[in-house]
């Protein structure tokens, strides 16, 4: 076989080889409230999945929300590439769902309000406010973000 053969078989095989190792790329963001707590005010995140570039009001443990003068730093940063993956599949698993389910069910809780709002180019969509109405796409977006922006600081 001759080098101009060899090229070409090498750069067949090149082409169908998977890219498993880059995700793909997930044009959207996300904003949660990342923290239902009856003594602290939440947390909130603002995610970018595009850039997969994160601003953030941590989560207070509660001698820190107890206190008045404290005031948390945001935090502005770039999504760990290990929680990505999970992430992106909530979000579109989410918007392909719906963030509402058809019938609603009674939650009783002691906690602060929760939300999550997700948008695209052309598309956005939020969490009705009542928590027993959230499909379980949206609960498990958000506990995806909570896996990932919920320790307490």
């Amino acid at each position: 076989m001759g080098a101009l053969a060899s090229s070409v078989a090498l750069l067949g095989l090149m082409a169908v080889e998977p890219r498993a190792t880059q995700p793909a790329r997930v044009d959207g963001t996300v904003f949660a409230m990342i923290d239902q707590n009856e003594w602290c005010p939440g947390g909130s995140v603002y995610l970018d999945l595009h850039t997969v570039s994160y601003m953030m009001y941590p989560r207070q443990a509660r001698p820190a929300c107890a206190d008045q003068e404290f005031s948390p730093a945001i935090e502005h940063g770039i999504l760990d590439p290990a929680r990505l993956g999970a992430i992106q599949d909530a979000y579109l698993e989410a918007r392909r769902a719906g963030l509402k389910r058809k019938d609603c069910e009674l939650v009783i809780s002691n906690g602060g309000p929760q939300a999550v709002v997700i948008t695209a180019p052309g598309y956005s969509a939020a969490t009705p406010e009542e928590l027993g109405c959230w499909s379980t796409e949206a609960t498990a977006l958000h506990d995806r973000l909570f896996e990932a922006f919920g320790k307490q600081r």
